[in-house]
């Protein structure tokens, strides 16, 4: 079991290894960045420089506004019990024990590495994305209902960043009602919801209130109250660049991690 140091920027679980910072994202089929060698709990992997369509540790940096080193994806997450918090991430080769109250959803399936958990939006249990990677989480649009309570700034890869309209809506865990912050999917990447015949995904806001251990050993998402729990108010949406430059809120800052 290796335990390493992290940290939870701009919406997104950055750790430190092998004196490189990446970002975890379980949205990510493939690791990649600077470094060539991974070390967890003895294994060694192998990450390439580029990943898909010649993305970089500098382009990533580029889009997010962090300054990380690369990428870790399922590729190597997959191999391990991985247990996230806003501080420090465990790799474990054996299942990491839960108290009876944690909170479980089974994974159901993935895509591409991709974990695929049911949860229950709107009434109905869903097909939703487990992702890491994502500081914000999204919904189809047909569940985003009500009156947008503003925008956020996010990326995508293949697209750049962009903006999109952001909507509360309840999420029930654990048979709780908890009211989460969802965007609406740019049209060009809704069709990943309709190929993975889900309905949309979860990102880190989860951290806020909860530490997460992805258990692909058990093929089980689990949830257990955080000792540092806050309200799931992480997202300050903008109406506009003047309401943004005026209240000081800054949507995707400029952060270093040295």
């Amino acid at each position: 079991m290796n335990t390493f140091a992290t940290k939870f920027l701009d919406g997104h679980v950055i750790v430190h290894m092998n004196n490189c910072d990446y970002i975890v994202d379980t949205g990510s089929p493939f690791s990649f960045g600077r470094g060539n060698i991974v070390v967890i709990n003895g294994k060694k992997f192998s990450i390439k420089e580029t990943g898909l369509n010649g993305l970089s540790a500098d382009s990533i940096s580029s889009l997010s506004g962090l300054k990380v080193d690369g990428l870790i994806g399922m590729d190597i997450l997959i191999k391990f019990d991985v247990r996230f918090t806003r501080n420090e991430i465990i790799f474990s080769d054996t299942p990491i024990f839960h108290p009876d109250t944690a909170i479980k959803f089974p994974i159901i399936e993935s895509m591409m590495g991709v974990p695929v958990i049911m949860m229950n939006i709107g009434g109905e249990d869903r097909r939703i994305f487990f992702d890491s990677g994502a500081k914000l989480s999204y919904l189809s649009e047909d569940l985003l209902v009500g009156t947008p309570i503003g925008q956020m700034e996010d990326f995508y890869i293949s697209i750049g960043t962009y903006t999109t309209n952001v909507y509360k809506i309840d999420v029930i865990i654990n048979g709780k009602v908890e009211p989460l912050t969802f965007g609406a999917l740019p049209a060009s990447l809704q069709v990943m919801l309709v190929v993975g015949q889900a309905k949309g995904v979860i990102g880190t806001e989860l951290l806020k209130k909860y530490s997460i251990t992805l258990s692909n050993l058990s093929k089980t998402l689990v949830l257990e109250p955080s000792n540092e729990e806050d309200s799931f108010d992480q997202h300050q949406p903008l109406v506009n660049k003047e309401l943004q430059a005026k209240e000081n809120l800054n949507v995707v800052p400029e952060l270093s991690l040295d």
